[in-house]
């Protein structure tokens, strides 16, 4: 009893479709466990001794189609299952046809020399100008190399933007320290010395910066007249820088003596007289902050840029210009050199396969084969578990009944078609008909196609090359 109720609750979990009762595809069918399940031989018993079915039927009754229903739908899910499998023996045949290779490939190859070729024109439009304007600059910064013999690289300091800020704060600092110099005597006081002093200033740090970014850089030159010159103008510059920050200290302490209506010409007067004499220690501090701010200004001059003239106006073209190119060039290319390395690597791969490909085509058909040869002998199967099934139930109905058991009883169950003679299944298994094939042909034209493409590739190449592989 409680065996009978656990396999009940088996049942309802399982379903009742009889599909578990075959484990897995074309596993061999337990019908004494189909017997089981269905009570074949009590209710045969209880039929049988009713006198059903009736001695002149004609049909199964609805046990022997509860027999039939339970075997066919097992059939039916497998004959669907053949249908995937051929077709996915189908598509292993597709992978390992040598034409269907050669096609996908020639495909690819045409592909990529497609885009290659359509690269070309677009360089031509897109990219032949800014070459052009490079190799020109290149040229112009190697020849002028040549003629100021510079073997060096030139110098290219970075943020050079922020010269101008420092310059500026040196301006600021400055005008603070000299207004608090200027304001004992202005009539403003505080305010009046800064305003004094922003003037100054300005023009130490701006006429430092201009004496160091030209003249003391002109010292540097390959041409004497040109290192002459620099060097007058350097001194003349520095003798300026001093007179200025000399007057700057004699006009503090002038308007601190005489006022601010007096001070300049009294300034002027003292300047002449006695430079070295001042008044105030403040104003030797006024001249000493002045001179240090001014030579700040005549170092960032002179660093602004290469200590060379104009070699740093010729380098930047140069690189500016190279930049331009390679950012258009890896535009354009870079992702043209993986579609080559991916098109010639999987021709490459083809030509060491495809040879390959005839003996794995037939293993496939041998396996494809016996998988049919095994679904055949599983529907004759099925054929002999319904009949034995059916002849379980009708010889135990004809042992229990009084009445002739039913003509039909004799004849056997027949499935109603082969799944192997279905259309679908024949459209899995069939072969379009293939030209003959000539295997060195074939690998010969791969090869050719590989080829093709590296050889477009290294045409582009040679045409619009990298900057790193442009030849001098």
């Amino acid at each position: 009893m409680i065996a009978k109720v656990f396999r009940k609750a088996k049942d309802a979990i399982r379903g009742d479709d009889g599909r578990s009762l075959v484990q897995g595809y074309l596993k061999p069918i337990d019908t004494d466990e189909i017997a089981r399940k269905l009570d074949l031989d009590p209710v045969a018993a209880e039929r049988g001794s009713r006198e059903q079915p009736a001695s002149d039927s004609q049909f199964l009754d609805g046990v022997e189609q509860r027999i039939v229903q339970t075997l066919e739908g097992e059939w039916s899910w497998h004959g669907a299952d053949l249908i995937n499998n051929l077709r996915a023996y189908g598509s292993r045949l597709i992978a390992v046809s040598v034409q269907t290779e050669l096609a996908k490939l020639d495909l690819l190859a045409q592909n990529t020399l497609t885009k290659l070729r359509d690269a070309n024109h677009r360089a031509e439009a897109e990219l032949g100008p800014l070459r052009e304007t490079f190799v020109a600059y290149r040229d112009e910064l190697r020849d002028f190399r040549d003629r100021h013999k510079l073997k060096r690289l030139a110098r290219n300091p970075g943020h050079r933007w922020t010269t101008f800020g420092l310059l500026f704060l040196l301006i600021a600092v400055e005008s603070v320290l000299n207004g608090v110099f200027f304001a004992k005597g202005a009539a403003l006081g505080l305010v009046g010395g800064i305003v004094t002093a922003i003037g100054i200033s300005f023009v130490n740090v701006a006429f430092g910066f201009i004496l160091g970014l030209f003249p003391v850089r002109w010292l540097n030159h390959k041409n004497l007249l040109v290192k002459f010159c620099g060097s007058v103008v350097t001194l003349v510059g520095v003798a300026s820088l001093i007179v200025l920050h000399g007057f700057a200290a004699h006009y503090r302490d002038a308007t601190a003596a005489v006022g601010e209506d007096r001070a300049f010409g009294a300034a002027l007067q003292t300047l002449q007289s006695s430079p070295l004499a001042l008044a105030d220690l403040n104003s030797f501090y006024l001249f000493g902050i002045g001179l240090l701010w001014a030579f700040l200004a005549v170092w960032k001059g002179a660093t602004f840029d290469d200590p060379y003239p104009r070699y740093g106006a010729y380098y930047r073209r140069a690189l500016r210009a190279r930049e331009e190119y390679s950012d258009e060039h890896a535009m354009l290319f870079d992702d043209l050199a993986e579609i080559k390395e991916q098109t010639v690597e999987a021709i490459n791969a083809g030509i060491r396969q495809i040879p390959l490909f005839p003996q794995q085509a037939a293993q496939i058909r041998t396996q494809r084969d016996a998988h049919l040869k095994a679904f055949q002998t599983y529907e004759t199967t099925i054929e002999t578990c319904v009949n034995q099934l059916l002849a379980r139930y009708r010889d135990a109905n004809t042992h229990h009944r009084k009445t002739p058991r039913p003509r039909y009883f004799e004849v056997p169950w027949k499935l109603p078609h082969r799944f192997l003679a279905d259309t679908a299944v024949l459209k899995e298994i069939a072969e379009p008909p293939t030209p003959p094939l000539d295997a060195n042909a074939a690998l010969d034209e791969l090869r050719r196609l590989s080829t093709a493409v590296l050889e477009e590739y290294e045409l582009l190449m040679t045409n619009y090359p990298h900057p790193t592989r442009m030849s001098d």
